[in-house]
């Protein structure tokens, strides 16, 4: 299983798990945009390699879909 899909399947696993709660979740920007970019095709291989290291976004999600996308490391 490739890297994308196992992050993508730990996403949906704790959309379910937490639905309606505020979470938390640390990882490596590679995996990080992997997945983001499964959800949304803009974040791709310019946006990872526009990430400062370190960087935090916070995805908002309805149900299992990613409505939202806020940098908020400055």
């Amino acid at each position: 299983m490739e890297a994308q899909a196992r992050g993508v399947k730990v996403i949906h696993h704790l959309l379910k798990k937490y639905e309606g709660k505020n979470i938390a979740i640390g990882t490596h920007g590679n995996i990080m945009v992997l997945i983001m970019n499964y959800f949304d095709k803009q974040y791709d291989f310019s946006f990872w390699n526009s990430l400062d290291m370190p960087d935090i976004y916070k995805l908002t999600f309805d149900g299992d879909v990613l409505v939202r996308v806020r940098r908020l490391w400055n």
